[in-house]
């Protein structure tokens, strides 16, 4: 139970370390002026991982909410009943706890899948966004060589029309 809170607690913190530092990068959205494609690529760097962000507390949330609510300790007796020296019989309402447990265990795997396909698509648009910037960085380079390289010529063939004259 210790471990399920410590992580828990670390998840919370994670969380709200992220929230407050993608709230800086909103305000440098609102105070800067930037190029309109940095702008967008900020917006959404911001959206994705907020979102990320408060998917991370609901999660601690959730799972802090199983063990401090003692359904995890239940269904932990539910689970040792056949176990028992004199057998023990399920009731319908450990029935319907084990239900409402998977269920609530179901929603919290779910969340986690979540939380790991915004991850995956935060890492993607990351690359994608550098790629983008790499072959602007690199165009521009491959202008500005060109440029040079024409003036360059022009200077060679002035230079032999100063020679011949």
């Amino acid at each position: 139970m210790a471990v399920a809170l410590f992580l828990s607690v670390i998840l919370a913190g994670i969380a709200v370390f992220s929230l407050r530092y993608q709230f800086r990068t909103w305000r440098r959205l609102r105070t800067e002026s930037l190029a309109s494609d940095d702008r967008r690529y900020l917006r959404g760097v911001f959206q994705r991982r907020t979102l990320n962000s408060v998917l991370m507390l609901i999660l601690a949330g959730l799972l802090a909410g199983a063990y401090l609510s003692g359904g995890q300790q239940e269904f932990n007796r539910i689970a040792t009943l056949k176990q028992q020296d004199p057998e023990a019989r399920h009731t319908p309402e450990d029935e319907q706890f084990v239900k409402s447990m998977a269920i609530y265990w179901i929603i919290i795997l779910g969340l986690l899948f979540f939380i790991i396909v915004i991850a995956i698509a935060d890492y993607s648009a990351i690359f994608l966004y550098g790629r983008q910037q790499l072959r602007r960085i690199q165009g521009e380079q491959r202008t500005l060589l060109e440029r040079d390289l024409a003036l360059y010529r022009q200077q060679q063939l002035n230079d032999r029309a100063r020679k011949t004259s």
